[in-house]
């Protein structure tokens, strides 16, 4: 899409970071997570992302379903969302929680506190 638009600096691009679990991006490894940035900078490129949807996810690797998890829930897990939290190369993105809010309407509250813990 970027390579139709005339006026590529007004663009920008979201990762979801389920949307991209689910699509075979495996973010639990570290080897994983790495190849998902270099095809994002190849494809894309890093200049390009404008913010982050963070989200665990339901359903595994390549399963192509977008069902959001709280964060440390799913089967992303923590050491992924330590992972890309501390990595400086994102560190000027906005990052947008996009978790369920739960029966107890703190799902959130949780998920911000789980996230505020992984920061380094």
């Amino acid at each position: 899409m970027l390579k139709l638009i005339d006026e590529k600096e007004r663009m920008g691009v979201c990762l979801d970071t389920c949307h991209a679990y689910s699509s075979g991006y495996d973010l639990v490894t570290p080897e994983g997570y790495e190849a998902m940035l270099e095809d994002f900078e190849r494809e894309i490129g890093l200049s390009n992302l404008r913010c982050m949807h963070i989200n665990d996810s339901k359903h595994p690797l390549g399963s192509h379903k977008d069902r959001h998890e709280n964060i440390g829930e799913g089967l992303i897990g923590e050491q992924a969302f330590a992972r890309l939290l501390n990595d400086k190369r994102l560190a000027d993105i906005p990052m947008i929680l996009e978790t369920p809010v739960g029966d107890d309407e703190l799902g959130h509250a949780r998920d911000m506190d789980r996230l505020r813990s992984l920061r380094a």
